[in-house]
């Protein structure tokens, strides 16, 4: 039995040869780049100082503000001065998604569906202040649930949000209003 290729037949196996090389280029998400910061650079984007205010004053602060940026409190800890929030923004990873379902079939395989922050907030009063420190994680989840990737934020647009509606927050408090 003689095999015989037509030119249909030719042009379908060199569109499905060039979709299985495009699957196969897909990459998995990867995290922002973390900048080449120090140490002392990281504190003092996530850190900041208040005065004249007591520190349970500077604790309702910081809640409102992580409930401003769309964070759930999920819990506190008042006698240590620790608040911890989350938050879930959709955010599908449409071409690995692409990749998974063309190799693995419709409905397989694990692709970013979710982009999660993670806040955890350390208040002490420091001296005649109250000093707050915030620190932000990003992780990509998949739609399996697993994290695919988790990274710190150190951008400082995020943070410069939430400490201006926390100073916001604190003025009002200072001011009884």
């Amino acid at each position: 039995m003689k095999f015989r290729i037509t030119q249909a037949s030719s042009k379908l196996l060199l569109v499905s040869l060039c979709l299985m090389f495009l699957a196969g280029c897909a990459h998995s998400p990867t995290p922002p780049p973390a900048p080449d910061l120090t140490q002392l650079q990281i504190r003092q984007m996530q850190t900041r100082e208040y005065s004249g205010v007591t520190e349970l004053q500077v604790v309702k602060a910081v809640i409102g503000a992580l409930m401003d940026e769309g964070f759930s409190i999920s819990s506190t800890d008042k006698e240590l001065g620790v608040i911890t929030a989350a938050k879930e923004v959709y955010e599908l990873d449409s071409s690995t998604k692409f990749a998974a379902e063309f190799n693995l079939g419709a409905g397989a395989g694990t692709y970013q569906t979710t982009l999660r922050s993670e806040a955890s907030s350390f208040i002490k009063t420091y001296g005649k202040n109250v000093q707050v420190r915030i620190s932000i994680v990003q992780k990509a989840v998949s739609n399996a649930g697993g994290n695919i990737w988790s990274q710190p934020v150190y951008n400082a647009t995020v943070y410069q949000s939430i400490f201006s509606k926390v100073g916001k927050a604190v003025f009002l408090e200072k001011e009884n209003m």
